[in-house]
């Protein structure tokens, strides 16, 4: 007789991305590469989060992060010499701010309140080319800055911006889950469905997409006085972890039956089954938590994240 717990962390395997920037970015097929081992995705929404006030010099960027009906105001300094940028200083160093509400007619002038991103960019003076440094916006300057890829300065704690009301949860295991959002006939109804939660935005800057993995599994296993030495050791030698894509599918399952989103058709009261992950391997107990500092909002409450040995919430899913 044993008693066998698999803990999974499930992380982001990007910043969290509005469904406007996810459309521009998915036109590049390189983008595709970022997800190869990302097989859930949670489609949510949370108020905007944009730039002001931005002003640079040689050394830095400085900016302030505003949320859409949030008090906070949170102030960051960027340095520009640090690994996470592909930018040689010795280079001109140019700025492209990313606003939807700039256009030929109408061009936003500085201070550049309310931009989406900044794009930075060395050019080299005398051949006047080009190149990408590195494009930020709000979301993946947080995800990189807990990541520990960016260092950044920030004014105050930026946690609870990164609150996401659940509107479905899906997997994608077969193909690259770009793919299966490009054509994802749920997706789109919720874009046309969903009001914005703040008055004159559009859903598309507010609707975001969380591209998950599974990152982590720990296995804990305590067998009882009448155990033997042969299922011990047969269990030491012999057990595999199950794969990600095998997790991946009875995650979905398990976060579907516990949030509930409004826009999954099954909503798998009954799991588990026989045949899911529970109930064929060697645990009793399945736990599934999320890594990264967000949480998720659903009708019945909030699911909290964070890294293992912080305050998080648990998935339990149990054998029959």
């Amino acid at each position: 007789m044993h008693i066998g717990i698999l803990y999974n962390d499930i992380e982001l395997g990007y910043s969290p991305i509005s469904s406007y920037h996810l459309g521009l970015l998915t036109r590049n097929k390189n983008f595709y590469k970022n997800f190869i081992d990302s097989h859930l995705y949670i489609i949510a929404q949370r108020k905007e989060i944009t730039f002001h006030k931005l002003s640079y010099s040689k050394k830095s960027i400085k900016f302030e992060i505003h949320q859409e009906d949030n008090d906070k105001i949170i102030n960051c300094e960027l340095p520009l010499d640090q690994d996470g940028f592909r930018l040689d200083l010795k280079k001109d160093i140019q700025f492209r701010v990313h606003d939807r509400r700039n256009t030929l007619e109408k061009k936003i002038e500085y201070p550049f309140d309310g931009m989406q991103a900044f794009s930075i960019l060395g050019t080299d003076p005398l051949t006047q080319n080009s190149e990408l440094a590195v494009w930020v916006s709000p979301d993946k300057l947080f995800y990189h800055h807990w990541k520990g890829d960016l260092i950044a300065k920030f004014s105050d704690d930026y946690r609870d911006m990164l609150n996401f009301k659940i509107h479905y949860v899906g997997k994608s295991t077969e193909q690259n889950i770009c793919k299966r959002l490009s054509n994802h006939s749920t997706f789109q109804e919720i874009l046309i469905n969903e009001t914005p939660l703040s008055y004159g935005n559009i859903p598309s800057n507010e609707i975001m997409v969380l591209l998950m993995r599974i990152c982590d599994n720990n296995s804990i296993v305590s067998w009882g006085k009448e155990a033997t030495p042969e299922e011990m050791a047969d269990f030491i030698l012999n057990y595999q972890l199950p794969s990600d894509k095998t997790v991946s599918l009875d995650a979905e399952k398990a976060l579907i039956k516990h949030l509930q989103p409004q826009y999954n058709k099954i909503l798998y009261h009954s799991f588990p089954q026989n045949n899911d992950l529970v109930n064929m391997d060697y645990h009793s107990v399945i736990l599934y938590a999320f890594r990264d500092p967000i949480s998720l909002l659903y009708n019945q409450g909030v699911m909290k994240g964070g890294k293992f040995g912080e305050e998080r919430d648990y998935i339990a899913v149990e054998r029959n």
